[in-house]
């Protein structure tokens, strides 16, 4: 499936004497502004001439009003097209970029960061194969399929339209027995979890404990059970017990949204603040509808001493959190009135992926 890398890099290409300009140290605030939405404009044209793509989401790919900035960061990550480091330094552009935008002088490494992002883009880009071709991140892998490869009746009657064998009939009922017996014992796993997520719930810290190292221990490759048990760690205060949980699911699941976010929330609960910022980014990245990332982030920017960028951030949120939040910021008492806040937004907010809570 064809690609044009240079097609897609035309917008930057057309700010080239910008980039230079920045690099030899020109005033910056408007160069930098400029080479933000070039590169906007080109990841926009990547994810719109990326004919693995479904039709419907390249039709969007050019509307900021069909697709948000966020959502086109998430899509281009989940489709294995920007790499993490990239993706990131573009979101700080586009911060820097709205905050000048918005009046404010440019930061003391705005233009650092501006020459970065379109080097990097560029670089990226050109980088995609020569011909043209784009794998679809979609396409399971051939060594990945279901049928029993070393089984020669299986392998040798689909492509031959021969008339089945009855030791092709076996093979083929004892993989369906297997499958179902997979199916059942799966559905008593996952009432393990669903029980992990009630007694949490209702405030059965122990039980759920139990039953979410069950689900683990049976499940090592799973991330979901890991999200839970660093969170009751974290809550009950056992911070080196939290962050073994989080590190053993990043070993496994290292672009899951759910521990990122969770491990962000560590970071402030140990006055991290700064080292949560990044943390609460690539959880966004990962998935850019998950409330609990987008309010850690806007934690932390505040934590950090950038309420800009937080107010920023937070004028990207989904529109409940962003409700909420708006709400709780106007509730709260004036800095000089000695009182704790009247309504905050919880740090064990929803686990991403919709799970309940206590």
């Amino acid at each position: 499936m064809s690609f044009d890398p240079e097609s897609t890099l035309r917008p930057l290409r057309q700010r080239a004497a910008d980039v230079e300009a920045l690099r030899a140290g020109a005033p910056a605030p408007a160069l930098v502004v400029r080479i933000a939405r070039a590169s906007e404009t080109t990841l926009r044209r990547m994810l719109r001439d990326d004919p693995t793509a479904p039709v419907e989401l390249r039709l969007r790919a050019l509307s900021h009003d069909d697709l948000s900035t966020p959502d086109l960061l998430a899509e281009l990550r989940r489709r294995n097209r920007l790499p993490m480091e990239l993706a990131a330094a573009f979101h700080d552009l586009d911060l820097a970029c709205e905050r000048i935008s918005g009046g404010a002088d440019p930061g003391p490494r705005d233009a650092q960061l501006a020459v970065h992002v379109a080097d990097g883009l560029q670089s990226h880009i050109s980088s995609f194969p020569a011909d043209g071709l784009l794998e679809d991140p979609a396409v399971p892998d051939p060594d990945e399929s279901v049928l029993l490869h070393d089984d020669e009746d299986l392998v040798r009657a689909v492509p031959s339209r021969r008339r089945i064998t009855w030791q092709t009939w076996a093979a083929l009922a004892t993989l369906a027995v297997l499958l179902i017996l997979a199916i059942r014992l799966r559905g008593g796993d996952d009432d393990t979890l669903r029980r992990g997520e009630a007694a949490l719930r209702a405030g059965r810290v122990a039980e759920a404990e139990t039953a979410f190292r069950a689900y683990a221990d049976e499940h090592p490759r799973e991330a979901q059970p890991r999200v839970y048990l660093a969170r009751i760690y974290r809550e009950a205060g056992r911070i080196p017990d939290a962050e073994r949980e989080i590190q053993a699911g990043l070993r496994v699941a290292p672009g899951d949204a759910g521990l990122h976010t969770e491990h962000g929330y560590l970071l402030l609960d140990s006055n991290r603040a700064p080292d949560a910022v990044p943390v609460f980014r690539q959880a966004i990245l990962s998935d850019s509808t998950s409330q609990r990332a987008w309010a850690g982030l806007v934690k932390s920017l505040r934590a950090t001493g950038r309420p800009t960028d937080a107010e920023q951030v937070l004028h990207r949120a989904p529109a409940e959190l962003r409700a909420l939040m708006r709400t709780a910021d106007a509730a709260a008492p004036a800095p000089d009135a000695g009182a704790p806040p009247a309504a905050t937004i919880p740090a064990g907010g929803a686990p991403a992926g919709g799970a309940a809570t206590p």
